[in-house]
């Protein structure tokens, strides 16, 4: 069934919601109760609940939920034996400043390119530390992880991303009629011409050079620092939603955070495998499970823990960050409801007419970036996006290439500036402050960045580059 403008709804209702609430789970399932009035009316109740457990139970989904717990319970054994503290005051003897502590930053998160989650959650857990003794604000910190997670992965020929566009791609008729034989030399024709990613890496390093102003939230951020610092006893500055562990039956009290103690190899160890079978399995599960164990064959031994309280931390880290879980489960069920009701296609059908072989690229990142902004719907919109975009580059005599590094761009975007996106989540939680807050002060730099994009897909399209 088509329901045309109708299929604006959600988003719209979902976008209100969570910018006067600023409340992300809540604005997500009230987008889902949106899209399933409108489709099945009175009845929705069944059809809803459907989709609940239909996403509770998809094998992806469940793999990024268990991810991100399981990431969670390996963050609180490393501050347990203070091997954060230990890399920590290494870094420190080198990010002498806020500006040389966000450049470290933005350096990790150029060379843990291989994946977005990786990069994200292990520079997160790397420098927030770092961040506090500098004074550094936690929203300046998860806008750097967010700005490298995605913009790097697509910019770097050697990551989760390039492999699923390279499948995308090669799988196009036009394109091996192009003479392309497989999906790689495809998309290295094509990465020069990822405008948004190079304009967010671009943006993020002014920032981090303090080359870029602070800007609407993010001046918020810093104002608020600095008024901490004149309390006497200031409170924490991240207030990222928890759960409380005593409901679960444990009781974990950890170490005062400013003590000398802690020992560098209790984090490199640990993160090292995660990295290093992150990069030889491309799977993260794995990387994960062994870093979980080498860190009770690291610690146990040494006495940093007993094994009652390394279960007990575990299972901490893994109920702190089921907000977190809550928000990526509703995102991802917006996200069908969205599909469900043909909001892509009905868009991009929309916008057809008003394109030519001038502007071709620059609506495309217009509109893939809108799509997924609002439906946090990434590598599924750019799958269908691929299929018409290169048979009309071809009709219109554009530049197919462009074409696609603008389906690129567009989706980047999106993982970028969602409000509800799974790098944005994580980057909040990984750096312990609201979601939203996150979202909200990254995104006049987004905006840059996208501006800058449009304007590099408009040159290239009207010099025919």
């Amino acid at each position: 069934m088509q329901y045309g403008i109708l299929c604006l709804l959600p988003p719209a209702a979902m976008l209100i919601f969570a910018l006067k609430t600023k409340k992300s789970f809540e604005a997500l399932i009230f987008g889902t109760l949106v899209a399933y009035l409108i489709m099945y009316k009175a009845a929705f109740i069944g059809p809803w609940c459907d989709l609940l457990l239909s996403e509770i139970s998809n094998a992806d989904n469940q793999y990024i939920l268990l991810l991100c717990g399981l990431f969670g319970g390996f963050i609180f054994l490393l501050r347990e034996a203070k091997g954060t503290l230990g890399f920590s005051n290494l870094l420190s003897r080198f990010c002498k400043n806020e500006r040389i502590t966000m450049m470290m930053s933005v350096f990790l998160g150029i060379i843990i390119f291989v994946d977005d989650y990786l990069n994200i959650m292990t520079v997160g857990t790397c420098m927030k530390d770092v961040c506090d003794k500098r004074k550094v604000p936690r929203q300046a910190l998860a806008y750097i992880i967010d700005s490298t997670g995605a913009p790097i992965c697509a910019l770097i020929p050697f990551s989760t991303w390039v492999v699923f566009y390279s499948g995308v791609f090669i799988q196009e008729p036009d394109i091996l009629n192009m003479g392309f034989s497989t999906g790689m030399s495809v998309y290295l024709k094509v990465l020069p011409y990822m405008f948004y990613p190079m304009a967010a890496l671009l943006v993020v390093i002014l920032f981090a050079c303090k080359l870029m102003p602070k800007l609407g939230k993010m001046k918020a951020a810093y104002t608020d620092l600095e008024k901490e610092e004149q309390t006497p006893e200031h409170p924490k500055m991240h207030n990222a939603p928890s759960v409380d562990i005593a409901m679960a039956g444990m009781s974990v009290d950890y170490p005062p955070e400013n003590t000398n103690a802690g020992n560098i190899l209790d984090f490199l160890i640990p993160i090292g495998i995660l990295i290093g079978v992150t990069v030889a399995t491309q799977d993260m599960m794995q990387a994960i499970i062994l870093a979980l164990a080498s860190c009770m064959i690291l610690y146990l031994p040494r006495k940093k823990m007993t094994f009652t309280r390394y279960v007990e931390l575990f299972f901490a880290g893994f109920a702190d960050i089921l907000p977190v879980l809550a928000i990526l489960l509703a995102s991802f069920m917006i996200k069908t409801a969205c599909g469900e009701m043909g909001l892509s296609e009905y868009v991009i059908n929309l916008c057809v007419p008003y394109m030519n072989a001038k502007t071709l690229a620059a609506i495309i990142f217009v509109v893939i970036a809108v799509l997924t902004f609002v439906t946090s719907s990434f590598w599924g919109i750019e799958a269908v996006a691929v299929s018409i975009v290169v048979p009309l580059a071809i009709a219109l005599d554009a530049n197919v290439l462009l074409a696609l590094g603008a389906v690129v761009s567009g989706g980047v975007f999106g993982s970028h500036a969602c409000f509800y996106s799974d790098a944005t989540v994580l980057s909040s939680a990984t750096c312990e402050i609201d979601n939203m807050s996150h979202a909200v002060s990254q995104f006049p730099y987004v905006l840059i960045s996208a501006a800058l994009a449009v304007a590099g897909f408009l040159i290239c399209g009207i010099f025919a580059l």
